[in-house]
């Protein structure tokens, strides 16, 4: 199973639209940093699929636009939003299984860890 991280100045990258680069790493082998990849000035449409040709499966990021959001889904893809901190932490509690949680919780956002935090138009937020 492959992760990919938005990343800027080595943390998750406060909004994913704007994100040109992602860090995508295989989440069955502990220890691996990864590749960092670029996609700068990409639509959603061709980071999604980009992003599922290279076999990713879940992607951790800041806040996420409806676009986004729909686009990954369109393709399989898990989104984990509103995570903020540095990439390492993060990796590390992604292999840990503590993810979900405050300490990784994006400042201001409201809302727990949930997975597909927005749920627009289908009745509110889904927590998972």
């Amino acid at each position: 199973m492959k992760l990919a991280l938005s990343v800027w100045n080595d943390r998750i990258a406060p909004v994913f639209d704007a994100s040109e680069r992602c860090l995508i790493v295989d989440a069955d082998s502990s220890g691996s940093i990864g590749d960092l990849v670029g996609f700068p000035g990409w639509s959603a449409a061709d980071k999604a699929r980009f992003l599922a040709e290279k076999g990713v499966s879940t992607v951790v990021c800041g806040a996420v636009s409806h676009e986004y959001e729909e686009a990954f889904i369109s393709r399989g893809i898990e989104i984990i939003s509103f995570i903020a901190g540095p990439v390492e932490q993060v990796i590390e509690a992604w292999n840990d299984g503590t993810l979900i949680g405050a300490p990784f919780s994006m400042p201001g956002c409201g809302c727990p860890r949930r997975r597909r935090c927005r749920r627009r138009g289908r009745g509110g937020s889904l927590n998972l």
